[in-house]
């Protein structure tokens, strides 16, 4: 027999301090009006309000769900732990009371705990109340990048028994130092993606936001050092690529920042390593919105990986000029992957010096599958179709008797009987998809060294792509020069060169999947690449280019 659904009580601990009528009344009405019914509202006055009280009044004499506590004023921590202790519910939300709820959201609350219960919380987006509706939007959840910067509003709910005691020493920054503390426990918490829960109101004067603004660097530090997280010399930041330059920064063992977080605010950093620099024109005169102009007087470390170099092309002779000028100059080293990719940003007077960025992962060689098979990345998430998505699915129909495994967020509505779709997955999962196959197809308008590809190849895997490196399968995409046809990259995919370019990727599938390689050969690919991708080479290299700052900055005092 199916287990009947719970109802569980979710109580809504709303601390009140200093709002205006008006906003704890709209408080109060979005939450007495979802259509969740089993719901317990305890309003915790941090202080006497005589004002504000007959508001609750007036919801106490229609509501028999709504409690009313009072407190010495003592802040924000004391009376959501006073709340709490008077609450019973089996789901928690500290809902700031000039927050208002969407309708629907309890249910929606309830009902992801109850279907998800290897999560301990739930958390997503929420709506500014602003002229222009902004959105915070939040992101997927991962513990690292909490420890960094908080991603997780002190509004959503979780489990009774996660709940931890708020921190009144903590000035403000409260909301981090709590749910840093609730995830050092063992606890997950699920994403809510898109879904909007919330309206919250803009930060006012003398509010905790506006604490946190005016004293950033110490409220920063003190909840860092409280929670045991140390702090390093350099921030790691990808605006293009956030999940790889989160991986990157574990690897080296710096700070990272998404863009949105860290690196605007003030702070005590010698370095900033921008992975990837994924600019559009409306950047350059700001620079990306002025980050390098916060890091003027330090060290900055620009490394193009990709895509970010194929925009340089939108760029007028003017604004590459003013590109050129701000990355040659003394404080600013800049990186690439490949001696292509360096051409390239040299023809853009940019000079760059080669340094390949290392798989986070660990993989090594194992034995093939049984039936050969092909993996192909398909995504929807390139605005000019980097990864060549129709010429790929046409290479999945041309050869129906290999297995194709696609990963990536593009065409599952897509069907072919060759064609398995895996979706985005989790690193754990993306080493079991590697070993699952045989090879790998990575077919590119641009870019310089895909990742994918290296750690296909360091698992003994065949590699089939038009960009070149130890061990690929080489398919030359590249223009012809005596033709005036200069793109590396893309000649060979347009509709006048793309049947051949199609019959060369078909041969090269085929001989991979009737030409099986040795082993020998598989781990001589392997050490050559090995010793390319170095981890710890990498890493000392780049903590290399602080430890020449220091040495300036001593110099520069020694001179004066």
């Amino acid at each position: 027999m199916t287990e009947l659904r719970r109802d569980p009580l979710i109580s809504f601990i709303v601390p009140v301090y200093q709002v205006t009528k008006d906003m704890l009344k709209r408080c109060l009405e979005s939450l007495v009006t979802q259509d969740y019914q089993n719901i317990e509202i305890v309003v915790t006055f941090d202080g006497p309000d005589d004002d504000l009280l007959p508001v609750v009044g007036d919801y106490l004499k229609r509501h028999k769900n709504i409690k009313v506590i009072e407190i010495e004023h003592a802040g924000a921590c004391a009376a959501r732990n006073a709340g709490f202790k008077a609450s019973s519910g089996e789901i928690i939300s500290f809902f700031n009371s000039d927050y208002v709820a969407k309708p629907g959201m309890a249910k929606l609350w309830v009902d992801t705990l109850q279907d998800h219960p290897e999560f301990g919380f739930a958390y997503g987006a929420y709506e500014w109340n602003s002229s222009n509706r902004s959105v915070y939007w939040s992101k997927e959840f991962d513990e690292f990048e909490l420890t960094q910067a908080n991603y997780i509003d002190c509004g959503f709910p979780l489990w009774r028994k996660h709940v931890v005691e708020w921190d009144p020493e903590v000035k403000s920054l409260q909301d981090w130092d709590f749910w840093i503390r609730v995830v050092k426990n063992g606890v997950k918490g699920y994403y809510l993606t898109r879904d909007i829960s919330f309206v919250a109101e803009m930060p006012r004067p003398g509010g905790l936001s506006m604490d946190s603004h005016q004293n950033w660097v110490a409220r920063v530090k003190f909840v860092r050092e409280k929670n045991g997280i140390p702090t390093t010399d350099m921030v790691a930041c990808s605006i293009g690529a956030p999940f790889h330059g989160s991986k990157m920064a574990q690897m080296i063992g710096c700070d990272y920042d998404d863009g949105d977080h860290i690196i605007m605010k003030p702070n005590d950093y010698k370095a900033l390593y921008m992975i990837g620099f994924f600019m559009r024109p409306a950047d350059v005169k700001n620079m990306h919105s002025n980050i390098l102009g916060k890091f003027k007087d330090k060290k900055i470390i620009i490394h193009y990986i990709g895509a970010d170099i194929y925009w340089l092309r939108k760029f007028t002779t003017e604004e590459l000029k003013l590109i050129s000028g701000v990355l040659n100059r003394g404080n600013a080293t800049v990186l690439c992957e490949t001696e292509l990719a360096q051409k390239e940003l040299k023809d853009y007077g940019i000079n760059s010096e080669i340094v390949p960025i290392p798989p986070y992962t660990d993989l090594d060689i194992k034995p093939l599958p049984e039936k050969f098979s092909c993996a192909i990345f398909l995504t929807d998430k390139s605005n000019f179709d980097k990864y060549c998505q129709k010429e790929t699915l046409s290479i999945v129909r041309a050869l129906p008797t290999v297995k194709f495994h696609a990963y990536g967020d593009a065409c599952h509505d897509i069907q072919y009987p060759n064609m398995i779709h895996h979706g985005n997955m989790t690193t754990e999962e993306w080493e079991k998809f590697v070993y699952k196959t045989s090879s790998y197809l990575r077919i590119c308008r641009h870019d310089t060294r895909p990742m994918a590809s290296d750690e296909f190849l360091l698992a003994g895997r065949d590699v089939i792509s038009n960009i070149p490196g130890i061990g690929v399968d080489y398919i030359d995409t590249g223009g012809d020069p005596e033709k005036m046809e200069f793109d590396p990259f893309e000649i060979g995919l347009n509709d006048s060169y793309w049947p051949d370019t199609k019959k060369k990727i078909v041969k090269a599938i085929l001989s991979a999947k009737n030409n099986i390689r040795s082993e020998a050969d598989r781990r001589d690919v392997r050490a050559r690449l090995a010793w390319d991708l170095d981890k710890q080479k990498y890493k000392d290299l780049i903590n290399s280019f602080i430890e020449e700052e220091d040495k300036v900055l001593i110099g520069g005092e020694c001179g004066k």
